[in-house]
């Protein structure tokens, strides 16, 4: 539906001349896009607001609208509760457990490719080329700090030391690149920590709307009030269990390699009921 929407109005834009006389979709591409994330709690919706940051990490941003505006983003959990982030994406509950959702087969048809097992873009990862420093990404518009509430890609832990092929911003020609680096696929989290410190690991990439940060802020008071009336004040650690999950083990571009990682997931489920774009 948005992207019909989008394209719509577009169209018109061309029309009356605001957008460029190509008039091609990318004419109507903003710096800084929008979207709402509805988080949900113990049977209370939090919609908190976002600006992103295309003209600092394009490939993660388009990466991030691509899967939000075909809704894959409904109905996650936040599966690792730590306290100064929620990772979500990957996973949903299912039977009242925890399932890793497909990816691929799923994005396959409309995911933007940045990253390639070969040299001659044949054979797309389906992942993320990694926008940070570590991956030898050179930020020049500045790069984003991890601030209450801003939104960060994230990639687990990978079981391999091979190379992949990424598509640079500046001249789009592939450079070999570790696979770990660039295999980011659905996950993200939510920073709950305010720092001057680049993050030299993963992507900031958005940053939560002043508006929201008290919507954010009702959301952790009421996650601690029921910690309280359930277990006892403070006592947090007794909210998650410690759980081990299967990681990404449909789209490793380098083989199959079973891993898993542990998780702190939460008793009571903090659910991501979608991701709507509200400017593109």
């Amino acid at each position: 539906m948005f992207k019909n929407i989008k394209r719509i109005a577009c169209t018109a834009l061309a029309i009356v001349g605001v957008c460029s006389s190509v008039a091609t979709f990318t004419a109507c591409e903003t710096p800084h896009p929008e979207v709402k994330l509805t988080l949900s709690f113990n049977n209370k919706d939090y919609n908190l607001e976002y600006v992103l940051y295309r003209n600092v990490t394009p490939a993660t941003v388009n990466h991030f609208l691509a899967l939000a505006e075909n809704d894959y983003y409904d109905g996650f959990c936040v599966h690792d509760y730590q306290s100064e982030k929620w990772v979500t994406g990957a996973y949903k509950f299912e039977n009242e457990k925890l399932a890793y959702q497909d990816y691929v087969d799923t994005v396959a048809s409309f995911i933007p490719q940045t990253v390639w097992q070969d040299s001659e873009k044949k054979m797309p990862t389906y992942t993320l080329y990694g926008e940070f420093e570590n991956n030898n990404f050179s930020v020049e518009n500045g790069a984003i700090s991890e601030s209450f509430g801003s939104l960060v890609m994230y990639y687990s832990d990978k079981d391999t030391e091979g190379e992949v092929y990424v598509q640079r911003n500046k001249d789009g020609k592939l450079a070999p690149r570790a696979y770990e680096e660039n295999s980011a696929t659905s996950q993200f989290y939510i920073s709950l920590k305010t720092t001057t410190a680049k993050n030299n690991d993963y992507c900031v990439f958005a940053t939560l709307k002043d508006g929201s940060k008290a919507v954010l802020e009702s959301l952790q008071a009421a996650i601690e009030s029921y910690i309280n009336s359930t277990y006892g004040e403070d006592e947090e650690d007794e909210f998650v269990t410690e759980t081990e999950l299967d990681i990404d083990d449909d789209h490793d571009a380098l083989g199959g390699n079973g891993s898993l990682a542990t998780f702190d997931v939460p008793n009571e489920p903090i659910t991501l009921k979608d991701v709507k774009v509200l400017k593109y």
